[in-house]
C-alpha cells in the first residue's frame, strides 16, 4: 500500500492478483506494414481482511477480455542491410469483455466496455551483438456508462544482448504514467500513478525461424501514486512466440 510514494502499513493486508494469457496473431501485408489482433483471457483477484475474523472478502472474476487491433507501419523497416527501424501503430481496443458482472469495481471487470485508441512510435538501432529499442505509447480511452478509465502513457527502453545464436538477454526501464479515472461526479482522487520498472529478461530460440521463448520479471524502482492505492511486489511474464510462414504455391 502506497501513500504518493511512501509505503504504509496496510492494516487490512489488501492484495490483488491479476494473471492474464494472451494470443497475438500479427501478419505483414508488404515489406513495412504489418496489421496484429491481440487477444486477452484474464484472471483477476482482489482480497483484504475482515475485521475481527479469520475470514477475508474476495472479489474476482476471470473471461476474455477487450481484443486490440493494431496496424503498424515502417517508413524505414529492418534488413539485412539496414539495422535501423522507425515504426508508427495505431490501434482499436474494442469492447469485447465482460464489464457489467455482479457487484464487481471497474477494475475488476474483465473488459472496460469503452473503445480505446493506441498511438504508438518506435525507433530501433541494431549493433552486433547489441541493440536498442525506444518506444512510446498513449492510450486515449473514452467513456462507458458514466465512467472514464484514465489515458495512459508508456513508455520502454531496453537493450538485448545476443549471447549465442539461440540465447538472447535484455534489460529494460519500462514506465507507465495513467492519468485519474473519472465518473460522473469528476475525477476520482484515489486514481491515477506514475510507475517505473527494471525488466531483465532472457530469450531462447527453441526452435530456429519458428518457436522463441522468453520470459521476462518486472521489478518495480519507482512508484508514485495519487493518494492511498495499491502499489506493485513484481510481475512475471512468459510468451511464446511461434511463426507460421506463408507463402504461395509454386502454380500461382
Amino acid at each position: 500500500m502506497y501513500n504518493g510514494s511512501e509505503s504504509i502499513i496496510d492494516s487490512l493486508n489488501t492484495k490483488t492478483i491479476w494473471n492474464r494469457t494472451t494470443m497475438t496473431l500479427s501478419y505483414g501485408i508488404v515489406s513495412g506494414i504489418g496489421v496484429s489482433a491481440i487477444i486477452p483471457y484474464q484472471w483477476k483477484e482482489k482480497s483484504r481482511d475482515i475485521l475481527g475474523s479469520t475470514q477475508k472478502y474476495t472479489l474476482n472474476s476471470n473471461g476474455l477480455g477487450d481484443i486490440t487491433l493494431f496496424a503498424r507501419f515502417s517508413p524505414l523497416p529492418r534488413s539485412y542491410v539496414n539495422y535501423r527501424e522507425i515504426s508508427i501503430g495505431l490501434g482499436i481496443k474494442i469492447p469485447t469483455g465482460k464489464n457489467d458482472l455482479c457487484c464487481l469495481p471497474e477494475e475488476i471487470q474483465p473488459g472496460t466496455g469503452s473503445w480505446d485508441y493506441d498511438f504508438s512510435l518506435s525507433f530501433y538501432q541494431g549493433f552486433e551483438p547489441v541493440d536498442f529499442y525506444l518506444s512510446g505509447t498513449y492510450i486515449l480511452t473514452t467513456v462507458h456508462d458514466d465512467y472514464e478509465f484514465g489515458n495512459q502513457f508508456s513508455y520502454l527502453l531496453t537493450s538485448n544482448i545476443h549471447l549465442k545464436e539461440r540465447l538472447d538477454i535484455s534489460a529494460a526501464l519500462s514506465g507507465t504514467v495513467k492519468a485519474r479515472d473519472a465518473d460522473g461526479e469528476g475525477e476520482i482522487s484515489s486514481t491515477g500513478r506514475h510507475q517505473l520498472w527494471l525488466v531483465p529478461a532472457i530469450q531462447v530460440q527453441a526452435i530456429p525461424e519458428k518457436l522463441r521463448l522468453q520470459v521476462y520479471f518486472e521489478h518495480p524502482i519507482y512508484q508514485n501514486f495519487n493518494e492511498i492505492q495499491l502499489g506493485s511486489d513484481y510481475n512475471i511474464r512468459m510468451t511464446a512466440v511461434y511463426l507460421f510462414p506463408l507463402s504461395k504455391s509454386d502454380e500461382e
